[in-house]
């Protein structure tokens, strides 16, 4: 027997959503979670709950779509606020990035990450579970 967490729990895993498309997928992959940890029998409840997570120009846009459940809200979400790169536009910035002359290492270190989190983010957009473990080991 399954053990899930109530609403209320599962709620304090969605931070705000304000339209920024750097926290977008942190949003999804939080929503996302937090439906995996409730019961089935609670998502329609949770689904009003995240509505309310969701402010600014967004909430205006989603609330001008008739928006059922998760699912279409978070295609929304994808499709309004990711970015629209591809995996070998984030690969070919990963492999040039160089350290310039002013740079020091802290802050090479530091623009590498990001890259590497942008190809990360690029290359687990819409795959499987088996996808998802093949693509993180051979990003790692």
């Amino acid at each position: 027997m399954a053990e899930y967490i109530s609403v209320r729990e599962a709620l304090k895993l969605v931070s705000p959503f304000k339209g920024d498309k750097k926290e977008v997928l942190a949003f999804i992959s939080n929503v996302d979670t937090a439906f995996e940890v409730i019961d089935p029998e609670n998502s329609d409840v949770l689904y009003k709950f995240i509505l309310t997570r969701v402010s600014g120009e967004p909430r205006v846009a989603i609330s001008q779509r008739n928006l059922e459940n998760w699912e279409e809200l978070r295609t929304f979400l994808k499709n309004t606020y990711t970015e629209k790169r591809t995996l070998d536009f984030h690969a070919t910035q990963l492999s040039g990035a160089r350290q310039g002359k002013n740079d020091n290492i802290s802050e090479w270190i530091q623009g590498v990450q990001k890259l590497s989190s942008k190809f990360r983010e690029a290359a687990l957009q819409d795959c499987g579970y088996y996808e998802r473990v093949g693509i993180v080991a051979l990003a790692n």
